[in-house]
């Protein structure tokens, strides 16, 4: 037996191969390629953020009487959004809120 003659190479080795090649393409055309690239829900996941705060920024919005221009054009309609909205009060006065049921 000669030594010198080098090894076939096993059916094993080259399905391992041809697997990890598969694999390999396969995710580069998901990541990149396809509908559902990456871009596309880095897109997709700002949108859902910009629109979350946008329903956050009108529902804050919805219960207010005065706009924004409005409470900082004037300090005594600032105090009293404060003190009628945030429920805000001086260091040395008691505030009592009453609700209507």
């Amino acid at each position: 037996m000669n030594t010198d003659e080098p090894k076939p190479r096993s059916r094993f080795t080259f399905f391992t191969v041809l697997y990890a090649v598969t694999f390999v393409v396969f995710l580069l055309y998901f990541f990149f390629i396809s509908d559902h690239n990456l871009k596309t829900h880095r897109d997709l996941n700002r949108k859902i953020t910009n629109l979350e705060e946008r329903i956050t920024n009108t529902k804050n919005q919805v219960g207010n009487v005065y706009t924004y221009e409005q409470l900082i054009a004037d300090s005594v309609l600032l105090e009293k959004y404060g003190r009628e909205q945030l429920n805000m009060h001086k260091p040395n006065e008691d505030v009592f809120v009453i609700l209507h049921e």
